[in-house]
C-alpha cells in the first residue's frame, strides 16, 4: 500500500507506520511510512515560475522534510518514489528537469569565534562539493562557494540550491556571551558575503529554497537576495508545512479509528482533544490552522499502543516540540534579558516583519519560533494567542526559568508539586493549593525572591502549568485597582493580593475593599479572594528566610451574586504546620 494513499483500516490490516526521527524523502517512501504529500505546493511553485524563494516557520514543523523532497524532484534519483503523489498524478512530474542540488545545512555551522564560524561554514561548503567530486582550494567559506558554483555551471549547467535553517549561526548569538558586538558583526558580515554568491550566479541557478525560523535583519539573505519572494504569511500558502484537518481525514485516520478504540473514545472527542492540544498555528489571516507535525505524530503513535494509551490518559498528554524544537536558547535568551510575561504583548503589529539581532522584539521572536500565533478574539479583532495547550505551557515552564532560575521538568519533583497544586485548586482546598506553593518556592534561590514582583512571577507560572487553570491574568483591572493575579478553574475564580512584609489580612481587606471579585460574582462560580504575605527577613540571608512558619495566608469566599464577601477561613497569623 503506498503511504500516500487513504484506503479504509480494518482490524486485519497493519497501519502504515509512522516516522518520527527522519526528514528524508526517500527513506519515507521506501519504508511505506505515512508521507503527508506537498507535492501540489512544489508544482506550483514551478508553475507559477518562482525562483528565489523563502520560507520562515517554526523549527521542527516539515521545513526539512519539504526541502529533502525537492532534492528528490529536481535530482530525481528514483522516479518511482513519486508514484501515487499528487505531482505525479498530475503529469507534471515529466516535465521538471533533472539539475544537479546543493543542500546546504546552516545548522551544521557552529563556532565559538567568528573565525571558528567561518572554517565551519567552509568545511560545509567542501563536504558539499565532494559530493560532486570537486576540491576546493579557496580559504574564505564565500570564495569556496563562489568556486563551486563556478565548477557545477560548467559540468552540468543549470542548478538548484537549498538551504535549511539559514538563520541557525544568527540565532546562536543571541544567547553567547562570548560573542561581543563586534564579533556578532563580524559574524554577520561573513554571513552577508556568503549569500551573496546566490545572487552572483543568478544566469546558472534555477531554482532556490530558503528556511529558516526568523526573519532576520542584517543577517545578510535579504539585503543579498532582494529578489526573494516571501511566502511565509501568504494565506494560498499557509499549509505547506504541518497538517491540516485535510490531510489528517486523508493519510491518518485510520491511526486515528485506532488510537480512539484504545482511548475508549469516540473518534470525534479523540480529535477535539488532539485539537486542543496540538493544533491551532496561523500564518496568515485567512486559512486553515495547522498542527505541529512532530507532536501530532509522536502522540498519534503512542496513542495506537493500547498500552502508551492507557499511560497518557492516566498521566498528561505529552509534549514532544518541547522536547525536539531547540527552543531553550529562547528562555536562555530571556533569562539574559530579565524578560517577564509582562513583558508578552499581544498586539501582533511587527510580528510578521524582520527584526534586529542587537534589538529583537520579544513578540517577533516569540512568534516566529511558534509561542505565538494569530488569532481573532470574541469581538474578531486580530491579535495574537498561544496556538495550544503545549506550546502555552512550554512557554510557561521556559519563562519559570528565565525569571526564577529553576527549570520545571516533566516526571521532576517540582512537576508533581504543580500536578499536586491543579488538583488542589480544582477542588478549592486553598490550604493545600498555597501549602503546595510554599513547598515549590522552597525550591528557588532566595536571590530570585528579591521582590514582591518576583512572588507575582512564581505564583502566576505555577498557576499557568496546572491542567486544571482555564485562565490565568495578571495585573487584572477593576474600577478600583487591579488584582495582582485572577485564576479561573471550571467553577471558581481565585482573586490573588501579595504582600511582603506585612500582611495576610492587610492583603485580604484590600480585596475586599477594592472589589477585586465583583466583576466575577455574575459568573455563575465561585469566588475567593486569596491574601498571601511573604516575609523576607531583615538580614536578606538564605538560613531560615523562606520557611513556612514565615508565610502568611488568608483567604475568604464570595459565595453567590449579590452576597458580601464572607470570610471562611482566615487563619490570622495561622502558620501552615500548626
Amino acid at each position: 500500500m503506498a503511504a500516500s494513499q487513504c484506503l479504509s483500516w480494518s482490524a486485519s490490516m497493519p497501519l502504515a507506520p509512522l516516522a518520527l526521527d527522519t526528514a528524508h524523502f526517500a527513506f519515507l517512501r521506501q519504508g511505506r511510512y505515512v508521507y503527508v504529500d506537498k507535492t501540489a505546493y512544489l508544482q506550483r511553485m514551478l508553475e507559477e515560475g518562482m525562483r528565489y524563494v523563502f520560507l520562515a516557520r517554526p523549527r521542527r514543523f516539515g521545513k526539512s522534510l519539504l526541502l529533502s523532497t525537492l532534492a528528490h524532484l529536481w535530482g530525481r534519483p528514483n522516479d518511482d518514489l513519486f508514484q501515487g503523489l499528487d505531482i505525479a498524478e498530475s503529469g507534471y512530474l515529466a516535465e521538471v528537469p533533472r539539475v544537479a542540488v546543493l543542500n546546504l545545512n546552516m545548522a551544521r555551522v557552529a563556532g565559538n569565534t567568528p573565525q571558528a564560524v567561518r572554517n565551519s561554514l567552509l568545511g560545509l561548503v567542501r563536504k558539499e562539493a565532494s559530493r560532486f567530486g570537486i576540491a576546493l582550494p579557496e580559504d574564505e567559506p564565500w570564495d569556496a562557494l563562489d568556486s563551486l558554483f563556478s565548477r557545477l555551471q560548467e559540468r552540468r549547467g543549470m542548478f538548484a540550491v537549498l538551504v535549511d535553517e539559514y538563520d541557525a549561526p544568527l540565532t546562536a548569538l543571541l544567547t553567547k556571551p562570548i560573542f561581543s558586538d563586534q564579533d556578532k558583526q563580524e559574524t554577520q558580515s561573513d554571513l552577508r558575503d556568503f549569500y551573496r554568491a546566490l545572487k552572483n550566479w543568478d544566469e546558472a541557478i534555477g531554482f532556490v529554497l530558503v528556511t529558516g525560523i526568523a526573519q532576520i535583519e542584517g543577517a545578510g539573505l535579504f539585503s543579498a537576495l532582494n529578489n526573494l519572494q516571501n511566502i511565509s504569511d501568504l494565506a494560498s500558502w499557509s499549509g505547506i508545512c504541518g497538517f491540516t484537518e485535510a490531510e489528517i481525514d486523508r493519510y491518518l485516520v485510520d491511526h486515528l479509528q485506532v488510537a480512539a478504540t484504545h482511548c475508549g473514545q469516540d473518534p470525534a472527542a479523540l480529535r477535539e482533544t488532539l485539537r486542543r492540544h496540538y493544533n491551532g498555528y496561523r500564518f496568515a489571516l485567512t486559512g486553515s490552522p495547522v498542527y505541529n507535525p512532530i507532536s501530532y505524530l509522536t502522540v498519534l503513535k503512542r496513542l495506537t499502543q493500547a498500552e502508551d494509551a492507557q499511560d497518557i490518559q492516566a498521566t498528561e498528554w505529552p509534549r514532544p516540540w518541547l522536547d525536539v524544537g531547540k527552543t531553550q536558547f529562547l528562555f536562555h535568551y530571556m533569562a539574559t534579558q530579565g524578560h517577564t510575561l509582562r513583558d508578552i504583548d499581544f498586539n501582533p503589529a511587527g510580528v510578521r516583519s524582520t527584526f534586529d539581532l542587537r534589538r529583537p522584539s520579544l513578540n517577533a521572536l516569540l512568534y516566529q519560533m511558534g509561542f505565538l500565533t494569530l488569532a481573532r478574539d470574541e469581538e474578531d479583532q486580530l491579535g495574537l494567542a498561544f496556538p495550544n495547550w503545549e506550546v502555552e505551557v512550554a512557554l510557561q515552564e521556559g519563562m519559570f526559568y528565565a525569571c526564577l532560575g529553576q527549570m520545571i521538568g516533566r516526571g521532576s519533583p517540582e512537576w508533581e508539586l504543580v500536578r499536586n497544586m491543579a488538583a488542589a485548586l480544582q477542588v478549592g482546598d486553598c490550604g493545600e493549593a498555597l501549602a503546595v506553593f510554599d513547598r515549590i518556592l522552597d525550591r528557588i534561590a532566595y536571590v530570585e525572591l528579591a521582590a514582591e514582583s518576583n512572588f507575582q512571577i512564581a505564583l502566576h507560572l505555577v498557576c499557568a502549568m496546572c491542567q486544571s487553570v482555564l485562565r490565568v491574568e495578571a495585573e487584572a483591572p477593576t474600577r478600583r485597582g487591579r488584582a495582582d493575579i485572577v485564576v479561573e478553574t471550571r467553577d471558581t475564580f481565585y482573586a490573588f493580593k501579595l504582600k511582603l512584609n506585612k500582611s495576610a489580612e492587610e492583603a485580604l481587606a484590600q480585596i475586599k475593599d477594592r472589589g477585586y471579585l465583583d466583576k466575577y460574582a455574575a459568573a455563575g462560580k465561585r469566588a475567593v479572594g486569596i491574601g498571601v504575605n511573604f516575609v523576607r527577613p531583615p538580614d536578606e540571608g538564605r538560613d531560615g528566610a523562606w520557611e513556612s512558619s514565615r508565610r502568611n495566608y488568608a483567604w475568604a469566599s464570595l459565595p453567590g451574586r449579590g452576597t458580601r464577601l464572607k470570610v471562611q477561613e482566615c487563619p490570622q497569623g495561622k502558620e501552615r504546620g500548626q
